[in-house]
């Protein structure tokens, strides 16, 4: 009976299946996602439902299926309600939902995609798709031009040395700087488990990225000409992360230090692996927020007890040729291995 309920859910929602606990936790990341979507339909007259009704319907929903499934117990954090908030949390930063002074409203239906893959957004999940980790699509070849995956997503299409350019050439002129003592610069070359930063600047007439201060950080490029040390600006719009709900939020500063590796060639490879009717995608360095957004949303945790994880997870293979092409549109290098 517990096989045949794992085997449905898989089957309707086009999820491997694997004969483990792995399958279970894919099935079960994927229908609570599918039951918040769900809970935004089951509106009050005036539309609308509570932030807490749909993380409540999530953390139920995922505490039924491990009651049923005691095994997988141990693949889940004690504290589930990080999954609950990170499930929330992807879904309000795609764009599914309309967020205002703790209610939700239901967003209004997009689709995108490529003429064999295509993805949906907003539209009642009763309807028969497919998932791939909390992402709803169908496989589907024909001919008809969709809205583009990027403009639906808010995805990046210029390349990063092209973006790059355009900040440097947007912002002030540079100006000679003596560095206050909290200054942080950006590390340019592996190994980046030791952080994205570190305190000391690099000589080189190469464009760069530092900040300092506290609580509000200011971000400048800076490089060494004539022995000394020039910066400029960068105003703080262009590193919010505007999806944010915790403001400040500096993460759209990984755009520009995407840009400035791939600018120096340090840019890690995304590494991806094809086992199981899965892609495996590890990253080496964290994508700009849009596109670490896209990610999440269209793929599962590796490790369910850190679900939340931005460089290792798993998506469905139909969906994989997308997330591909946008991110080496902009200039990354797939390693398939």
């Amino acid at each position: 009976m517990k096989k045949e309920l794992i085997y449905e859910i898989s089957k309707q929602l086009n999820i491997p299946q694997v004969n483990d606990s792995t399958g279970i936790c894919r099935a079960i990341y994927s229908i609570s996602g599918k039951m918040a979507i769900v809970s935004l339909r089951e509106c009050s007259v005036d539309n609308f439902i509570s932030i807490q009704h749909l993380k409540k319907r999530v953390r139920q929903i995922i505490d039924a299926y491990i009651n049923i499934f005691p095994q997988i117990k141990i693949r889940f954090s004690s504290d589930r309600d990080s999954v609950v908030e990170d499930i929330y949390e992807i879904y309000r930063r795609n764009g599914f939902c309309y967020h205002s002074s703790y209610r939700l409203y239901p967003a209004v239906s997009k689709i995108s995609g490529n003429g064999k893959c295509i993805l949906y957004r907003g539209t009642s999940p009763v309807e028969k798709m497919y998932m791939s980790g909390l992402g709803f699509y169908i496989v589907k070849q024909n001919d008809k031009e969709y809205k583009s995956i990027s403009d639906m997503f808010g995805l990046q299409t210029q390349s990063l040395s092209e973006y790059l350019k355009e900040v440097l050439e947007y912002n002030n002129e540079w100006t000679n700087i003596e560095w206050p003592d909290n200054t942080e610069f950006l590390r340019i070359k592996a190994p980046f488990s030791k952080g994205y930063w570190q305190d000391k600047p690099v000589k080189s007439e190469k464009v760069s990225l530092a900040r300092y201060g506290y609580p509000r950080k200011i971000y400048v490029f800076y490089r060494y000409i004539n022995g000394c040390f020039q910066a400029k600006q960068i105003p703080e719009w262009q590193v919010s992360d505007f999806r944010a709900d915790n403001k400040p939020d500096y993460g759209e500063y990984r755009r520009i230090a995407n840009a400035i590796l791939e600018d120096n060639q340090q840019l890690p490879p995304i590494r991806v692996v094809k086992k199981d009717g899965v892609v495996e995608i590890k990253l080496g360095y964290r994508l700009p927020p849009t596109e670490e957004d896209f990610f999440k949303l269209y793929s599962w945790p590796v490790n369910y007890n850190n679900a939340s994880s931005n460089f290792q997870r798993e998506m469905a293979i139909d969906v994989y040729p997308i997330f591909k092409h946008q991110v080496e549109l902009i200039g990354y290098c797939i390693m398939e291995e």
